[in-house]
C-alpha cells in the first residue's frame, strides 16, 4: 500500500480523490443514492475512480465548451511545452487550473444526479441504469485514451 501511495502524485489525489469526495459527500446528503462507505480502504478507491471520471468530464466538456464560449484561451501545446522548459511554474499552475477546472465538472455532475433524482425518481431500480452508466464512461475513456495519446505522440514527435 505504501508503494502505491509513493506512486500517486500529490497532484493526482488532491485532484481526483478531494473532487471524487466531495461528490460522493454531496450526493450522500441530498439524495437518495449513498457513496458514503465505512471501510476507508473501498472508499478511497472508489472516491479515487469518481474523481478520475470527474477529471475525464472537466477535460473533454469543460475544456472544449469554454473554449467554444470564448471564456479561456489556450496556448498551443509546443507553445506550452517549450514555455515548460524555460519556466517550471508554468507546470504548476496548470496543474491548479485543472484542479479548477475538474471541480467546476464536479460541480455539473452533481447538478446532473441531483435533477435525475428529483426528475426521475425510480432511476435508480431501472435496470437500464448499468448500461447507461457503463456506455457513459466507454465513450468518456474512449475520448480520453485518444486524447492522452495525442498528447504522448506530440510529445515523441517533438524530441525526434
Amino acid at each position: 500500500m505504501e508503494d502505491l501511495l509513493k506512486k500517486v502524485s500529490e497532484y493526482q489525489l488532491f485532484n481526483f480523490l478531494l473532487t471524487g469526495t466531495l461528490l460522493a459527500f454531496l450526493i450522500s446528503k441530498t439524495t437518495p443514492v449513498n457513496l458514503l462507505y465505512d471501510n476507508i480502504l473501498v472508499a478511497v478507491f472508489i472516491y479515487y475512480f469518481i474523481g478520475l471520471v470527474l477529471s475525464r468530464v472537466g477535460s473533454l466538456v469543460i475544456e472544449p465548451l469554454f473554449k467554444t464560449l470564448r471564456i479561456v484561451k489556450y496556448a498551443s501545446y509546443k507553445e506550452y511545452l517549450k514555455a515548460s522548459e524555460k519556466d517550471s511554474k508554468i507546470d504548476i499552475l496548470s496543474q491548479e487550473n485543472n484542479i479548477y477546472r475538474t471541480l467546476i465538472g464536479t460541480f455539473l455532475v452533481y447538478g446532473f444526479v441531483y435533477a435525475f433524482c428529483e426528475l426521475w425518481p425510480n432511476l435508480l431500480e431501472s435496470t437500464w441504469l448499468p448500461i447507461v452508466v457503463a456506455g457513459v464512461g466507454l465513450v468518456l475513456f474512449s475520448l480520453s485514451y485518444r486524447k492522452q495519446t495525442k498528447y504522448i505522440t506530440t510529445r515523441v514527435n517533438r524530441h525526434n
